[in-house]
């Protein structure tokens, strides 16, 4: 069985394996995460609204709010579906809803180009598009990532949702070419054939559960000069506190806040981008340049964010990245620099873009136990997609209001740093024993 139609199991490999190793035997899947991800319902509809908002506007008679408000109506299906999502991703089924949703949203994404009447049955076809496809949203990605590492977690995750990053610097471009050849209805079917003939095909393929016996050991440490039966016999993980106490914890919440404000922050950011250069003058295809600046820096957010939390505090790491698209909008707000200064800020904006799920997922898998990931990924998710869903309305209202996005930049500047340091609060990462301790004595022994 070659390498690519599955990865290398524990039970196969025989000891704990090391960062490197796991890398080796088990790229299939962060390919496959980085390829759905980049054509899920976390990227299409965000870095294609940029494009799409003047051209739909100008063609229903849509303030940018309303238009806009298509992004929201499939954040408020993302919040009814995503809990569900974890609480069956929790309990087996991954493949399955995968391929399932990927043939949702392609079909959900094409129909948008094909509605008309009320601005209401597009807020419709949005929402249902986001419950059919919100299989193909990080939850599972990253799931299927944590699942198979441990000591190159961190790496791993940020490789595989380095996949926004490509779709950041690829969807703006996309999207306006076909606008401009093929109209705005062509470009929402054409957006819609990305899952089905990019993601589907390899996820049918290379996807697949992991079987409990299949779960990740313990990382490297001296326990790899055990026995490979020791090791396995030993390898029993704890379920840790239920969903009800870690809802009474404060850690659940704090994370809620803050990823609800960097959720709008960056979400509005990224929409209004190129409606903001336009009204200053620059031409559509240079503000679609711009824009794509964004995606060369996701990459680079999500591939240094894996790296830099394997090593460092992830809360002190996160802290950092997330206050730099506060720097965007006061570069924005000021409207100096002209072309290079908006492509610095998109830059900076995309670091942190780049960055969030990442810091989402590795954070939750530190702080909570693994037996939860799924269920508690979802509800942050969920309350981070709230955050996405009323940024760009929040920020077209004020636009509407004071004819400008000045105010609303600086408002966001100052949120986006307090709710970056409040991750400092979590403290440190919790004990976690994920052997027995007798016989984790004997293993270190």
């Amino acid at each position: 069985m070659s390498a690519m139609s599955a990865p290398t199991t524990p039970a196969s490999a025989g000891l704990p394996l090391t960062a490197s190793a796991e890398f080796r035997s088990r790229w299939p899947i962060v390919l496959v995460a980085a390829i759905g991800v980049g054509c899920g319902l976390s990227a299409l509809p965000i870095y294609s609204l940029g494009a799409l908002t003047k051209p739909l506007s100008a063609a229903m008679g849509w303030s940018r709010a309303e238009t806009q408000g298509i992004y929201t109506a499939m954040t408020v299906g993302n919040l009814f579906a995503a809990p569900l999502l974890g609480w069956f991703l929790d309990r087996g089924g991954l493949r399955r809803v995968t391929l399932l949703s990927l043939v949702g949203l392609s079909v959900g994404m094409a129909s948008l180009g094909w509605m008309s009447g009320s601005i209401w049955n597009f807020y419709a076809v949005a929402f249902v598009t986001s419950i059919i496809g919100v299989g193909t949203v990080p939850i599972t990605w990253t799931r299927s990532v944590v699942d198979w590492f441990e000591a190159g977690r961190g790496r791993a995750l940020g490789l595989a949702l380095a996949g926004t990053g490509v779709a950041a610097v690829f969807i703006p471009s996309y999207t306006s070419w076909l606008i401009r050849d093929v109209g705005w209805r062509w470009a929402y079917v054409g957006l819609g054939a990305l899952p089905a003939f990019l993601a589907l095909p390899v996820s049918y393929f290379w996807l697949r559960d992991r079987r409990p016996a299949e779960a990740a050991p313990p990382a490297v440490g001296s326990a790899s000069a055990a026995p490979a039966a020791t090791v396995a016999a030993a390898f029993t993980v704890r379920p840790g506190p239920g969903f009800g106490e870690v809802l009474r914890g404060y850690r659940f919440w704090l994370m809620a806040v803050v990823f609800l404000v960097i959720g709008a922050g960056i979400a509005a950011l990224v929409a209004d981008l190129i409606p903001l250069l336009t009204d200053r003058g620059v031409s559509g295809a240079a503000a679609a340049g711009v824009a794509g600046a964004i995606g060369f820096s996701v990459i680079l957010g999500r591939i240094g964010t894996g790296f830099l939390i394997d090593r460092f505090w992830a809360p002190g790491v996160s802290a950092v990245i997330l206050c730099l698209p506060a720097i965007s909008c006061l570069i924005l707000a000021s409207g100096a620099g002209g072309i290079p200064a908006a492509t610095l800020s998109a830059v900076l904006l995309g670091l942190a873009a780049g960055a969030e799920f990442d810091l989402m997922a590795f954070l939750v898998s530190r702080y909570f136990p693994a037996a939860r990931y799924g269920i508690i990924y979802s509800c942050l998710y969920a309350i981070f997609k709230i955050g996405a869903g009323i940024g760009g309305p929040i920020f077209g209202l004020s636009f509407g209001r004071t004819g400008s996005y000045v105010s609303i930049l600086n408002l966001t500047a100052a949120a986006l740093v307090g709710g970056s340091l409040l991750l400092l609060g979590l403290g440190r990462y919790p004990r976690t024993d994920r052997v027995t301790p007798p016989l984790a004595a004997e293993l270190t022994a």
